[in-house]
Protein backbone atom coordinates (compact mmCIF):
# COMPACT_ATOMS: atom_id res chain seq x y z
CA UNK A 1 0.00 0.00 0.00
CA UNK A 2 1.23 3.07 -0.87
CA UNK A 3 1.77 5.94 1.27
CA UNK A 4 0.08 9.47 -0.39
CA UNK A 5 2.29 12.28 -0.33
CA UNK A 6 1.05 15.24 1.73
CA UNK A 7 -0.43 17.07 -1.12
CA UNK A 8 -1.99 14.00 -2.18
CA UNK A 9 -3.90 13.61 1.52
CA UNK A 10 -4.87 17.12 1.18
CA UNK A 11 -6.93 16.14 -1.94
CA UNK A 12 -8.75 13.63 -0.37
CA UNK A 13 -9.08 15.48 3.12
CA UNK A 14 -10.49 18.47 1.16
CA UNK A 15 -12.59 16.25 -1.21
CA UNK A 16 -14.32 14.57 1.94
CA UNK A 17 -15.18 18.42 3.43
CA UNK A 18 -16.29 19.62 -0.02
CA UNK A 19 -18.81 16.16 0.13
CA UNK A 20 -19.65 16.86 3.71
CA UNK A 21 -20.36 20.46 3.79
CA UNK A 22 -23.45 19.09 1.32
CA UNK A 23 -22.17 19.39 -2.36
CA UNK A 24 -23.14 16.12 -4.61
CA UNK A 25 -20.89 16.93 -7.29
CA UNK A 26 -16.86 17.67 -6.66
CA UNK A 27 -14.52 18.52 -9.40
CA UNK A 28 -10.98 17.38 -8.54
CA UNK A 29 -8.07 19.35 -10.53
CA UNK A 30 -4.19 17.87 -10.58
CA UNK A 31 -1.89 18.03 -13.28
CA UNK A 32 -1.14 14.84 -15.39
CA UNK A 33 2.03 12.78 -13.72
CA UNK A 34 0.74 14.25 -10.20
CA UNK A 35 -0.73 10.97 -9.12
CA UNK A 36 -4.44 11.68 -9.47
CA UNK A 37 -5.22 7.08 -9.27
CA UNK A 38 -3.58 7.06 -5.49
CA UNK A 39 -6.05 9.92 -4.67
CA UNK A 40 -8.64 7.87 -6.46
CA UNK A 41 -7.82 4.43 -4.33
CA UNK A 42 -8.02 5.99 -1.08
CA UNK A 43 -11.08 7.49 -1.30
CA UNK A 44 -12.59 4.52 -2.39
CA UNK A 45 -10.62 2.74 0.31
CA UNK A 46 -12.14 4.91 2.77
CA UNK A 47 -15.51 4.83 1.25
CA UNK A 48 -15.66 0.48 1.13
CA UNK A 49 -14.40 0.45 4.72
CA UNK A 50 -17.48 1.72 5.74
CA UNK A 51 -19.44 -0.84 3.56
CA UNK A 52 -20.84 2.01 0.74
CA UNK A 53 -20.40 0.88 -2.53
CA UNK A 54 -18.19 2.71 -5.29
CA UNK A 55 -19.40 3.32 -8.83
CA UNK A 56 -16.47 4.02 -10.92
CA UNK A 57 -16.13 4.69 -14.77
CA UNK A 58 -14.20 6.67 -17.28
CA UNK A 59 -14.03 6.18 -21.18
CA UNK A 60 -11.17 3.47 -21.76
CA UNK A 61 -10.94 -0.06 -21.28
CA UNK A 62 -6.87 0.74 -20.47
CA UNK A 63 -7.64 2.98 -18.02
CA UNK A 64 -10.23 0.31 -16.49
CA UNK A 65 -7.39 -2.02 -15.84
CA UNK A 66 -4.91 0.80 -14.62
CA UNK A 67 -7.51 1.59 -11.54
CA UNK A 68 -8.20 -1.46 -10.40
CA UNK A 69 -4.35 -2.20 -10.20
CA UNK A 70 -4.39 1.06 -8.72
CA UNK A 71 -7.43 -0.03 -6.00
CA UNK A 72 -5.60 -3.53 -5.58
CA UNK A 73 -2.61 -2.13 -4.35
CA UNK A 74 -4.47 0.56 -2.42
CA UNK A 75 -6.11 -2.51 -0.60
CA UNK A 76 -9.59 -0.94 -1.74
CA UNK A 77 -11.93 -3.85 -1.19
CA UNK A 78 -13.19 -4.69 -4.56
CA UNK A 79 -16.31 -6.58 -3.51
CA UNK A 80 -17.67 -3.00 -2.98
CA UNK A 81 -16.70 -1.55 -6.63
CA UNK A 82 -18.55 -1.22 -10.00
CA UNK A 83 -15.41 -0.54 -12.12
CA UNK A 84 -16.58 -0.26 -16.37
CA UNK A 85 -16.22 1.95 -19.17
CA UNK A 86 -18.65 4.77 -19.15
CA UNK A 87 -20.13 2.90 -21.97
CA UNK A 88 -20.95 -0.61 -19.81
CA UNK A 89 -22.17 1.63 -17.18
CA UNK A 90 -25.13 3.45 -18.97
CA UNK A 91 -25.66 0.36 -20.48
CA UNK A 92 -26.46 -1.78 -17.21
CA UNK A 93 -28.10 1.22 -14.75
CA UNK A 94 -31.17 -0.95 -14.79
CA UNK A 95 -29.26 -3.93 -13.12
CA UNK A 96 -26.29 -2.76 -11.59
CA UNK A 97 -26.38 -2.12 -7.32
CA UNK A 98 -27.01 1.13 -6.53
CA UNK A 99 -23.40 3.02 -5.55
CA UNK A 100 -23.07 5.39 -2.39
CA UNK A 101 -20.60 7.38 -4.25
CA UNK A 102 -19.72 7.68 -8.05
CA UNK A 103 -15.97 8.58 -9.11
CA UNK A 104 -14.88 9.84 -12.55
CA UNK A 105 -11.98 9.74 -13.86
CA UNK A 106 -11.03 11.91 -17.23
CA UNK A 107 -14.25 14.16 -16.38
CA UNK A 108 -13.13 16.73 -19.08
CA UNK A 109 -15.54 14.13 -21.00
CA UNK A 110 -18.47 14.32 -18.55
CA UNK A 111 -20.41 16.53 -20.28
CA UNK A 112 -20.71 13.68 -22.95
CA UNK A 113 -24.78 12.50 -22.84
CA UNK A 114 -23.90 8.91 -22.07
CA UNK A 115 -22.23 10.85 -18.44
CA UNK A 116 -25.19 12.73 -18.23
CA UNK A 117 -27.59 9.65 -18.64
CA UNK A 118 -25.46 8.09 -15.52
CA UNK A 119 -25.56 11.18 -13.22
CA UNK A 120 -29.13 12.00 -14.24
CA UNK A 121 -30.34 8.03 -13.26
CA UNK A 122 -28.13 8.68 -10.16
CA UNK A 123 -29.52 11.96 -9.69
CA UNK A 124 -29.20 11.36 -5.49
CA UNK A 125 -25.86 9.74 -5.27
CA UNK A 126 -22.82 12.18 -4.85
CA UNK A 127 -20.51 12.12 -7.49
CA UNK A 128 -16.57 12.97 -7.95
CA UNK A 129 -14.63 13.51 -10.71
CA UNK A 130 -10.84 13.44 -11.32
CA UNK A 131 -8.80 15.35 -13.97
CA UNK A 132 -5.67 17.90 -15.02
CA UNK A 133 -7.23 19.99 -17.54
CA UNK A 134 -11.54 20.98 -16.92
CA UNK A 135 -11.55 22.30 -19.95
CA UNK A 136 -13.64 22.36 -23.62
CA UNK A 137 -13.19 23.15 -27.18
CA UNK A 138 -16.73 24.42 -26.48
CA UNK A 139 -15.90 26.36 -23.39
CA UNK A 140 -18.39 25.25 -21.65
CA UNK A 141 -18.04 24.91 -17.90
CA UNK A 142 -19.43 21.87 -15.16
CA UNK A 143 -21.06 23.74 -12.67
CA UNK A 144 -23.98 22.71 -13.54
CA UNK A 145 -22.27 19.11 -12.87
CA UNK A 146 -20.06 19.45 -9.74
CA UNK A 147 -20.77 22.46 -7.18
CA UNK A 148 -17.21 22.89 -5.88
CA UNK A 149 -13.94 22.25 -6.82
CA UNK A 150 -10.69 21.14 -5.47
CA UNK A 151 -7.24 22.04 -6.78
CA UNK A 152 -3.99 20.53 -6.54
CA UNK A 153 -0.39 21.68 -6.96
CA UNK A 154 0.37 23.95 -9.77
CA UNK A 155 2.91 21.98 -12.15
CA UNK A 156 5.56 24.30 -11.36
CA UNK A 157 5.65 23.15 -7.65
CA UNK A 158 5.54 19.72 -8.51
CA UNK A 159 8.78 20.35 -10.25
CA UNK A 160 10.21 22.29 -7.77
CA UNK A 161 9.30 19.65 -5.03
CA UNK A 162 10.58 16.90 -7.21
CA UNK A 163 6.91 15.36 -8.16
CA UNK A 164 7.73 15.92 -11.72
CA UNK A 165 10.63 16.15 -13.89
CA UNK A 166 11.99 19.50 -14.92
CA UNK A 167 11.88 19.95 -18.94
CA UNK A 168 12.98 21.39 -22.26
CA UNK A 169 10.47 22.29 -25.10
CA UNK A 170 12.75 22.32 -28.15
CA UNK A 171 9.89 24.42 -31.37
CA UNK A 172 11.36 23.09 -34.43
CA UNK A 173 8.15 23.71 -36.77
CA UNK A 174 7.78 21.40 -39.76
CA UNK A 175 4.83 21.60 -41.95
CA UNK A 176 2.69 24.44 -43.89
CA UNK A 177 0.62 25.44 -40.69
CA UNK A 178 -1.31 27.68 -43.35
CA UNK A 179 -3.31 24.88 -44.50
CA UNK A 180 -4.80 23.98 -41.24
CA UNK A 181 -9.07 24.40 -41.26
CA UNK A 182 -11.05 24.31 -37.68
CA UNK A 183 -14.05 21.66 -37.52
CA UNK A 184 -17.38 22.66 -35.78
CA UNK A 185 -15.75 20.88 -32.88
CA UNK A 186 -13.31 23.74 -32.63
CA UNK A 187 -10.11 21.97 -33.58
CA UNK A 188 -8.55 20.98 -36.84
CA UNK A 189 -10.24 18.87 -39.47
CA UNK A 190 -8.77 15.73 -40.17
CA UNK A 191 -8.46 16.37 -43.74
CA UNK A 192 -6.62 19.82 -43.09
CA UNK A 193 -4.79 17.60 -41.11
CA UNK A 194 -3.62 15.25 -43.03
CA UNK A 195 -2.80 18.12 -45.90
CA UNK A 196 -0.58 19.53 -42.93
CA UNK A 197 1.56 16.05 -42.47
CA UNK A 198 2.04 16.01 -46.50
CA UNK A 199 4.35 19.15 -46.09
CA UNK A 200 6.70 17.51 -43.58
CA UNK A 201 9.64 15.40 -44.74
CA UNK A 202 9.49 12.58 -42.63
CA UNK A 203 13.29 12.31 -43.15
CA UNK A 204 13.17 15.56 -40.53
CA UNK A 205 11.46 14.33 -38.05
CA UNK A 206 14.44 12.04 -37.09
CA UNK A 207 16.77 14.29 -37.95
CA UNK A 208 15.57 16.34 -34.81
CA UNK A 209 14.93 13.79 -33.17
CA UNK A 210 18.53 12.78 -33.46
CA UNK A 211 19.88 16.09 -32.66
CA UNK A 212 17.51 16.77 -29.37
CA UNK A 213 16.74 13.31 -27.83
CA UNK A 214 19.23 10.62 -29.29
CA UNK A 215 18.59 7.53 -27.65
CA UNK A 216 15.76 8.52 -25.23
CA UNK A 217 13.10 6.26 -24.82
CA UNK A 218 10.07 8.42 -26.87
CA UNK A 219 6.44 8.51 -27.66
CA UNK A 220 5.46 10.14 -30.73
CA UNK A 221 1.81 11.61 -31.20
CA UNK A 222 0.33 11.50 -34.28
CA UNK A 223 -2.99 12.74 -35.69
CA UNK A 224 -4.00 9.52 -37.84
CA UNK A 225 -2.94 5.60 -38.65
CA UNK A 226 -1.16 6.12 -41.88
CA UNK A 227 0.72 9.09 -40.75
CA UNK A 228 1.78 7.28 -37.48
CA UNK A 229 2.60 4.25 -39.64
CA UNK A 230 5.16 6.29 -41.78
CA UNK A 231 6.67 8.40 -38.77
CA UNK A 232 7.45 4.90 -37.55
CA UNK A 233 9.27 3.39 -40.79
CA UNK A 234 11.14 6.86 -40.93
CA UNK A 235 12.80 5.80 -37.91
CA UNK A 236 13.04 2.44 -38.31
CA UNK A 237 14.70 3.04 -41.69
CA UNK A 238 17.39 5.40 -39.61
CA UNK A 239 17.92 2.02 -37.93
CA UNK A 240 15.88 3.23 -34.62
CA UNK A 241 13.47 0.31 -33.06
CA UNK A 242 10.21 1.75 -33.68
CA UNK A 243 6.95 0.69 -33.58
CA UNK A 244 2.92 2.06 -34.38
CA UNK A 245 0.14 1.37 -32.15
CA UNK A 246 -3.49 2.31 -32.14
CA UNK A 247 -6.73 1.88 -30.70
CA UNK A 248 -7.77 -0.51 -33.51
CA UNK A 249 -4.40 -2.52 -32.99
CA UNK A 250 -5.63 -5.79 -31.90
CA UNK A 251 -5.18 -6.22 -28.27
CA UNK A 252 -3.22 -8.89 -27.62
CA UNK A 253 -0.70 -7.28 -30.21
CA UNK A 254 -1.17 -3.98 -28.80
CA UNK A 255 0.00 -5.12 -24.90
CA UNK A 256 2.89 -6.94 -26.70
CA UNK A 257 4.27 -3.39 -27.88
CA UNK A 258 3.13 -1.84 -24.54
CA UNK A 259 5.06 -4.34 -22.59
CA UNK A 260 8.25 -3.99 -25.21
CA UNK A 261 7.50 -0.56 -24.94
CA UNK A 262 8.18 -0.47 -21.08
CA UNK A 263 10.71 -3.01 -21.00
CA UNK A 264 12.61 -1.07 -23.73
CA UNK A 265 12.74 -3.71 -26.35
CA UNK A 266 11.04 -0.56 -28.55
CA UNK A 267 12.36 2.71 -28.34
CA UNK A 268 10.33 5.19 -30.03
CA UNK A 269 6.56 4.47 -30.02
CA UNK A 270 4.35 6.11 -32.53
CA UNK A 271 0.54 6.31 -31.37
CA UNK A 272 -2.74 7.86 -32.49
CA UNK A 273 -4.46 9.30 -29.09
CA UNK A 274 -3.40 5.74 -27.42
CA UNK A 275 -1.30 7.15 -24.23
CA UNK A 276 -2.53 10.36 -24.21
CA UNK A 277 -4.55 9.15 -21.05
CA UNK A 278 -3.42 7.21 -18.05
CA UNK A 279 -0.29 5.39 -19.70
CA UNK A 280 2.19 5.42 -16.96
CA UNK A 281 5.73 4.74 -18.43
CA UNK A 282 8.22 6.65 -15.66
CA UNK A 283 11.42 6.02 -17.40
CA UNK A 284 9.96 7.54 -20.87
CA UNK A 285 12.17 11.10 -21.18
CA UNK A 286 11.05 12.17 -24.45
CA UNK A 287 7.28 13.00 -26.43
CA UNK A 288 7.82 14.34 -30.35
CA UNK A 289 4.42 16.46 -30.54
CA UNK A 290 3.10 15.83 -34.22
CA UNK A 291 -0.37 16.16 -33.76
CA UNK A 292 -1.31 20.10 -34.12
CA UNK A 293 -4.39 20.65 -31.67
CA UNK A 294 -6.51 23.34 -30.44
CA UNK A 295 -7.29 21.45 -27.44
CA UNK A 296 -5.92 22.30 -24.11
CA UNK A 297 -6.53 18.78 -22.83
CA UNK A 298 -4.74 16.70 -25.61
CA UNK A 299 -1.99 19.44 -25.54
CA UNK A 300 -1.19 18.70 -22.31
CA UNK A 301 -1.78 15.11 -21.75
CA UNK A 302 0.40 14.54 -24.48
CA UNK A 303 3.74 17.24 -23.71
CA UNK A 304 3.80 16.11 -20.07
CA UNK A 305 3.85 12.71 -20.47
CA UNK A 306 7.43 12.71 -20.15
CA UNK A 307 7.50 14.22 -17.32
CA UNK A 308 6.80 11.41 -15.00
CA UNK A 309 9.54 11.81 -12.22
CA UNK A 310 12.47 9.92 -11.81
CA UNK A 311 15.50 11.18 -10.42
CA UNK A 312 18.12 12.73 -12.44
CA UNK A 313 15.37 13.17 -14.67
CA UNK A 314 15.17 16.28 -17.46
CA UNK A 315 11.96 15.96 -19.98
CA UNK A 316 12.61 16.73 -24.19
CA UNK A 317 9.84 17.79 -25.02
CA UNK A 318 10.15 18.43 -29.31
CA UNK A 319 7.09 20.48 -30.69
CA UNK A 320 7.30 20.35 -33.99
CA UNK A 321 3.86 21.32 -34.63
CA UNK A 322 3.63 25.31 -33.01
CA UNK A 323 1.25 23.75 -30.26
CA UNK A 324 3.30 26.00 -28.00
CA UNK A 325 3.03 28.53 -29.15
CA UNK A 326 -1.45 28.57 -29.03
CA UNK A 327 -0.92 27.28 -25.01
CA UNK A 328 2.35 28.24 -23.74
CA UNK A 329 4.91 25.65 -21.82
CA UNK A 330 3.44 22.95 -20.01
CA UNK A 331 4.27 24.51 -16.57
CA UNK A 332 1.97 27.75 -17.49
CA UNK A 333 0.28 28.48 -14.38
CA UNK A 334 -4.14 28.08 -16.16
CA UNK A 335 -6.94 29.61 -14.42
CA UNK A 336 -9.41 26.85 -13.57
CA UNK A 337 -13.03 27.37 -12.92
CA UNK A 338 -16.62 25.50 -13.05
CA UNK A 339 -17.82 28.65 -14.90
CA UNK A 340 -18.16 28.78 -18.84
CA UNK A 341 -14.75 30.67 -20.21
CA UNK A 342 -12.87 31.66 -23.32
CA UNK A 343 -11.39 28.66 -25.44
CA UNK A 344 -7.81 29.10 -24.27
CA UNK A 345 -7.53 29.92 -20.54
CA UNK A 346 -4.06 31.40 -20.68
CA UNK A 347 -4.99 34.37 -22.34
CA UNK A 348 -7.43 35.42 -19.46
CA UNK A 349 -6.86 38.37 -18.46
CA UNK A 350 -3.10 38.66 -20.49
CA UNK A 351 -3.31 42.58 -21.62
CA UNK A 352 0.44 41.52 -23.20
CA UNK A 353 0.89 41.08 -26.97
CA UNK A 354 2.25 38.16 -28.00
CA UNK A 355 3.16 34.86 -26.00
CA UNK A 356 5.29 35.49 -23.29
CA UNK A 357 7.69 32.74 -24.77
CA UNK A 358 10.43 32.45 -27.81
CA UNK A 359 12.26 30.05 -29.47
CA UNK A 360 16.25 30.53 -29.36
CA UNK A 361 17.62 30.61 -32.95
CA UNK A 362 20.70 28.79 -32.57
CA UNK A 363 19.67 25.51 -30.53
CA UNK A 364 15.68 26.04 -30.93
CA UNK A 365 14.83 25.40 -26.92
CA UNK A 366 11.66 27.46 -26.10
CA UNK A 367 12.63 29.93 -22.89
CA UNK A 368 10.96 32.97 -21.60
CA UNK A 369 10.40 36.14 -24.11
CA UNK A 370 12.57 38.35 -21.23
CA UNK A 371 15.75 36.21 -21.46
CA UNK A 372 19.14 38.54 -23.14
CA UNK A 373 21.09 35.20 -23.52
CA UNK A 374 19.44 31.30 -23.87
CA UNK A 375 20.01 29.93 -20.92
CA UNK A 376 20.75 26.41 -22.71
CA UNK A 377 23.41 27.67 -25.37
CA UNK A 378 23.92 30.60 -24.61
CA UNK A 379 22.60 32.64 -27.56
CA UNK A 380 22.74 36.58 -27.16
CA UNK A 381 19.39 37.97 -27.94
CA UNK A 382 20.34 41.74 -27.05
CA UNK A 383 21.24 42.77 -30.64
CA UNK A 384 17.71 41.40 -31.63
CA UNK A 385 15.95 43.17 -29.18
CA UNK A 386 17.33 46.59 -30.24
CA UNK A 387 16.61 45.88 -33.92
CA UNK A 388 12.86 45.34 -32.83
CA UNK A 389 12.41 48.47 -30.33
CA UNK A 390 14.29 50.32 -33.38
CA UNK A 391 11.62 48.67 -35.91
CA UNK A 392 8.75 49.96 -33.32
CA UNK A 393 9.85 53.10 -33.08
CA UNK A 394 10.66 53.46 -37.08
CA UNK A 395 7.12 51.67 -37.84
CA UNK A 396 4.76 54.47 -38.10
CA UNK A 397 7.06 57.01 -39.72
CA UNK A 398 8.14 54.17 -42.58
CA UNK A 399 4.62 53.44 -42.97
CA UNK A 400 3.54 57.02 -43.58
CA UNK A 401 5.92 57.98 -46.08
CA UNK A 402 5.61 54.58 -47.72
CA UNK A 403 1.40 55.06 -48.28
CA UNK A 404 1.27 56.18 -51.25
CA UNK A 405 3.93 54.39 -53.12
CA UNK A 406 3.36 51.55 -55.22
CA UNK A 407 5.39 49.25 -52.94
CA UNK A 408 3.26 50.10 -50.15
CA UNK A 409 0.24 49.00 -51.90
CA UNK A 410 1.81 46.06 -52.89
CA UNK A 411 2.83 45.44 -48.96
CA UNK A 412 -0.58 45.95 -47.79
CA UNK A 413 -2.29 43.63 -50.62
CA UNK A 414 -0.45 41.09 -50.24
CA UNK A 415 -0.93 40.97 -46.43
CA UNK A 416 -4.72 40.27 -47.46
CA UNK A 417 -3.96 37.14 -48.85
CA UNK A 418 -3.54 33.23 -47.56
CA UNK A 419 -0.44 31.93 -48.19
CA UNK A 420 -1.75 28.52 -48.76
CA UNK A 421 -3.06 29.77 -51.83
CA UNK A 422 0.19 31.10 -53.17
CA UNK A 423 1.42 30.04 -56.82
CA UNK A 424 4.99 31.42 -57.37
CA UNK A 425 8.10 32.00 -55.27
CA UNK A 426 7.53 35.88 -55.39
CA UNK A 427 4.45 35.92 -53.19
CA UNK A 428 6.09 33.93 -50.63
CA UNK A 429 9.08 36.43 -50.57
CA UNK A 430 6.62 39.42 -50.83
CA UNK A 431 4.63 38.18 -48.00
CA UNK A 432 7.65 37.63 -46.02
CA UNK A 433 9.08 40.14 -46.50
CA UNK A 434 5.37 42.29 -45.67
CA UNK A 435 5.09 40.10 -42.53
CA UNK A 436 9.13 40.55 -41.47
CA UNK A 437 9.91 37.29 -41.97
CA UNK A 438 13.18 35.83 -42.57
CA UNK A 439 13.47 34.82 -46.50
CA UNK A 440 14.26 31.17 -44.99
CA UNK A 441 10.21 31.43 -44.61
CA UNK A 442 9.51 31.85 -47.85
CA UNK A 443 12.01 29.36 -48.89
CA UNK A 444 10.75 26.71 -46.78
CA UNK A 445 6.96 27.44 -47.59
CA UNK A 446 7.55 27.63 -51.14
CA UNK A 447 9.87 24.21 -50.55
CA UNK A 448 6.67 22.52 -48.80
CA UNK A 449 4.27 23.28 -51.73
CA UNK A 450 6.64 22.08 -54.46
CA UNK A 451 7.82 25.43 -55.62
CA UNK A 452 11.85 25.12 -55.30
CA UNK A 453 13.42 22.16 -56.50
Amino acid sequence: MLKLFDYQQRLVTETRQALSNGNKGVLIVSPPGSGKSVVIAEIARLTTLKKNRVLFFVHRQELVRQIKDSFIEQDVDLHYCTIMTVGKVANRLNILPKPNLIIVDESQHSRAMTYRKIFDYYSDVPRLGFTGSPWRLSGKGFKDIYSAMVQGPTTKWLIEHHKLAPFTVYGYQLGNKNVLKHSSTGDYTKKSMDDFTHSIIHGDIVKSWLKFAKDRKTIVYCHSTSFSKEVAQAFRDAGINAVHADAKTPEGKRDKIMKAFKNGEIKVLCNVDLVSEGFNVPDCSCVVLLRPTESLVIYLQQSMRAMRYQKGKHAVIIDQVGNFERFGLPDTDYHWSLEDRAKHPRNEGNKTDGPAIKTCPECFAVIKANCVTCPLCGHDFSAEIRKLKQKKEQELRAIKAEEHTSEAFTTNYILTQNPATFTTMKQFYDYAKAKGYKKGWAYYQGKAKGLVH
